[in-house]
């Protein structure tokens, strides 16, 4: 075997790539990078450049050669894409980075920016559902999964994850959007929403919405010392959840309106406090209420927004045996209620 054609085996083996992949960054045949290493043939002049910067070395370690500036070369190309970005060329952007993944093979970066001009030449430059617009497509995803398998930098890969769900409905394969979407390791709700359909959609949507009900509840509660944000959070809750049918949420104003009146009583409004803690003891009682019946099968929630869910008993997480009046009857034993003692209908609550 000849030095070079070792060298390049070397090189190869190294950065744990296979004859296959290196040809296939290279766009061209396996078989002709079994040659070189065996000595068979020589790359051609035009893979020396491309060649070196794929294995990450120069082409004086490679070959002798002189190495060419890459620094200037690339901020040439970058530069040419960013115009294409002012002026809508989506053609002249698709030329550009097929010129650049050429002469950088195995940069991510530019195949990713080939991955989204191969997605945005199908959109604006092919005939809907035309066969050019699928073979461009499906190229887009060839790369995105390119990245995605080989790609070590997270943001990298998870602009590959966007990608790969966005386009591969377009060629039929929704199902492997899916898995994708669940890969992404913080936008997973979001990227469902591109690759499902008809009820699947609508059920995630809502599933979504009350996910972000919950943490927005959570978020405004905080601390459970701003009165204002903790009545944001009721508001929340009844804003989507406007025809009053709360089922689990009652739970959540239970609480919500505990909090408000520990707010209520250490600014000194004693009456609106007492008022707060009879609210939150009816929807204690309305929470068992409707627990009781979602232990006997889940009970649909009917407000438009969350139509599709239901609250089920089974999906519940506790932490202790007590009921919910039980609870309230101990928030009453706070040290925070001390100043209310004395008070003949905060002395009532007991008897709820």
């Amino acid at each position: 075997m000849n030095d070079i054609g070792k060298k390049i085996k070397e090189l190869r083996k190294k950065k744990d790539m296979t004859q296959e992949r290196l040809a296939e960054y290279l766009n061209i045949s396996f078989q002709a990078v079994s040659k070189w290493e065996t000595g068979v043939a020589y790359p051609d002049l035009s893979m020396i450049v491309p060649l070196a910067r794929l294995l990450s070395v120069s082409t004086d370690e490679l070959f002798g050669l002189v190495n060419v500036e890459e620094d200037s070369r690339l901020k040439e190309l970058e530069a040419a894409l960013d115009e294409t970005y002012k002026t809508g060329d989506t053609a002249k952007r698709y030329e550009i980075a097929k010129i650049a993944v050429a002469e950088y093979p195995g940069n991510f970066d530019w195949l990713l920016w080939l991955a989204l001009a191969e997605e945005s030449y199908a959109i604006h430059n092919c005939e809907h559902y035309s066969e050019e617009q699928q073979e461009h497509f499906k190229i887009s995803v060839k790369l995105y999964e390119t990245i995605f398998e080989d790609c070590e930098d997270n943001d990298t890969k998870n602009c590959a994850i966007r990608g790969l769900v966005r386009n591969l409905p377009n060629i039929g394969r929704k199902s492997d959007a899916v898995f994708y979407a669940k890969q992404h390791p913080y936008d997973e709700d979001e990227l469902l929403m591109w690759c499902l359909s008809g009820e699947e959609l609508s059920i995630h949507r809502q599933q979504m919405i009350e996910r972000k009900m919950g943490n927005l509840v959570g978020d405004l509660e905080w601390g459970k010392n701003d009165l204002r944000a903790i009545r944001a959070a009721e508001t929340v809750i009844k804003t989507i959840i406007d025809d009053g049918n709360y089922l689990f949420y009652n739970e959540a104003l239970m609480h919500n309106y505990v909090w408000q009146a520990m707010c209520l009583t250490r600014e000194g409004n004693f009456e609106k406090a007492v008022e707060a803690l009879k609210l939150s003891h009816q929807y204690a009682v309305t929470y068992e209420s409707d627990l009781k019946k979602a232990r006997v099968k889940p009970v649909p929630y009917t407000c438009a927004i969350l139509n599709k869910l239901t609250f089920d008993a089974k999906d519940l997480r506790v932490s202790g045996n007590s009921t919910l009046t039980e609870d309230f009857k101990e928030y009453l034993d706070w040290n925070a209620f001390d100043v209310l003692r004395e008070r003949g209908d905060f002395k009532a609550l007991y008897k709820l």
